[in-house]
């Protein structure tokens, strides 16, 4: 993740899957869903630290001068 915008989009990416999950609890059996879901968990968790990597790191303000 290297701007803003896919910073955006990752955070998006973690919404929809995340209504994904809140979907499939009404509908699958408890068993069912943990052994759905595990892998979406994982993704979920992937891009949240993709997504607090990126706010982490240091970056430089883009100057509106001009030198």
């Amino acid at each position: 993740m290297q701007t803003d915008e896919q910073m955006l989009i990752a955070q998006q990416c973690v919404a929809n899957l995340r209504k994904i999950l809140v979907e499939a609890r009404k509908v699958h059996s408890r068993s069912d869903y943990a052994r759905m879901a595990e892998p979406i968990l994982l993704e979920v968790q992937r891009r949240e630290q993709d997504i607090l990597e990126y706010l982490s790191a240091d970056w430089e303000p883009i100057s509106s001068e001009v030198a």
